[in-house]
């Protein structure tokens, strides 16, 4: 058995994630730079367009971190068998959350989330909203679902998933 999801990881293998061009990057950091000021006046600009840069930017980077396959259920799979190292969706959002809070943000937050929490597809993210908002008023930073090519959009209108704020899942967040 064991060798049969050897075998097939290695079949998974090829199935390695594509790049961002540099126009699809720069598209997606207008449209999550765009929503970000759109949550709150309080939302300095300066900081939507860097955090939007900075958080499409390193997903990018821990996708290749984490030699993040295609398909998110496989990476996951691969890391629960000892194939590899990281890569399961609350390991995408404490790595992104600690990056992001190296910037020192003044007019952002960032609260952990998590969904079906205690059943098999349970899932963590991130959400990122004015300070002082809270979570009901955020938006989903996940870089899980998309295997390093960041999903974004209000926590409202994430109809995947029913977000609740998940205290004390990231350790660099403050509690």
């Amino acid at each position: 058995m064991l060798l049969r999801v050897i075998l097939l990881s290695f079949i998974f293998l090829g199935c390695s994630v594509k790049e961002l061009s540099i126009q699809q990057s720069d598209q997606k950091v207008r449209e999550l730079e765009t929503l970000l000021i759109t949550l709150s006046p309080k939302i300095s600009r300066v900081e939507a367009r860097s955090l939007a840069r900075n958080s499409i930017l390193y997903s990018q980077k821990l996708t290749k971190k984490y030699e993040a396959i295609a398909a998110p259920w496989i990476q996951n799979t691969l890391v629960n068998i000892g194939i590899k190292k990281r890569g399961l969706c609350y390991e995408w959002g404490e790595d992104l959350v600690a990056y992001l809070l190296r910037k020192n943000y003044k007019t952002l937050a960032f609260h952990s989330i998590g969904a079906n929490v205690g059943y098999l597809n349970e899932h963590s993210a991130l959400s990122v909203s004015a300070r002082g908002e809270g979570v009901h008023n955020s938006i989903v930073l996940d870089a899980w679902r998309g295997s390093g090519d960041l999903y974004f959009k209000k926590i409202n209108e994430d109809m995947e998933y029913e977000w609740k704020e998940r205290a004390g899942l990231y350790r660099s967040l403050p509690q």
